[in-house]
């Protein structure tokens, strides 16, 4: 009985020794699957980011893409591949795609590091489509403001959101290039309307140029086309108001001299008047 019992002592300590080797086994092929994926997950987004920093995107495009489908849960570099390929589409000159990735991006991740980038770069995608100026073709002013809206939308926001991102000089100075452009417009319609004698139209469309375009530097020369067809209207309270505006907030513009000479006329006007 005796030698029974140590058979079965013996045969629990055996069954409880090989469990211990097959979990032991089980933890260490874990970690070496692990350590695979981490290894074929680098090297496949080193693979990819060495076709983009050649700015080959016909073969990083795919590469970042099947990067994404398997190993989207190598969160550090998915998110970068997301990034890239908005990148690549931006350098394929894809700028609408481009758009609605780097928004995505900064949607699904606005903590991200990289998240100024991408909304820098989306505001950078509608300033490259808005349409160019050739002779054979109506000026800018004259065509569709879509995508110069959107530009000043985005890069205004961006320059809001971000205040100590580097792209800020950059959209600064876009968002002053658009700026003009969209002052240029409402210039250009109210001439329009001013060419069929409709003054009234041509001052609505000038009203509040100053307060939702305050960064363009056409802004003095629309308020001043403003107030000369308030003039032209019978109103000169009204111009007088938009002469003495010029003045106030740009001294140093042309226009300025220009509002003074006809603010003395219209003072001369009342004295006579009187």
């Amino acid at each position: 009985m005796l030698g029974t019992g140590r058979r079965v002592l013996a045969t629990i300590l055996a069954a409880f020794g090989f469990a211990g080797v097959v979990s032991a086994c089980a933890e260490t092929q874990d970690e070496d699957s692990l350590l695979s994926y981490t290894q074929r997950a680098e090297k496949h987004f080193q693979a990819a980011m060495d076709e983009f920093d050649d700015e080959d995107c016909s073969d990083a495009e795919p590469l970042f893409q099947d990067f994404i489908k398997e190993f989207r849960f190598y969160e550090r570099y998915a998110k970068l591949a997301e990034l890239r390929l908005a990148d690549c589409q931006y350098i394929e000159d894809k700028f609408a795609e481009a758009a609605v990735s780097y928004e995505q991006f900064v949607k699904t991740y606005p903590t991200h590091p990289d998240a100024h980038y991408a909304a820098f770069r989306r505001g950078l995608c509608y300033y490259r489509m808005i349409p160019s100026d050739w002779i054979i073709t109506p000026p800018p002013h004259e065509r569709d403001q879509t995508y110069t809206r959107d530009a000043r939308t985005a890069m205004a926001s961006f320059l809001q959101t971000y205040p100590e991102s580097p792209w800020r000089a950059w959209a600064r100075v876009i968002l002053s290039e658009v700026e003009d452009a969209l002052v240029r417009h409402e210039m250009y319609v109210a001439e329009f309307y001013l060419s069929r004698d409709d003054r009234r139209a041509a001052a609505v469309r000038l009203e509040g140029v100053l307060a939702s375009f305050p960064g363009s530097r056409l802004v003095p020369d629309a308020m001043f086309m403003q107030a000369v067809t308030y003039l032209e209207m019978g109103e000169p309270y009204k111009a007088r108001l938009v002469f003495e505006s010029i003045r106030k907030h740009f001294p140093d513009h042309h226009q300025s001299l220009r509002a003074l000479d006809y603010l003395r006329h219209l003072d001369e006007m009342r004295r006579a008047a009187n």
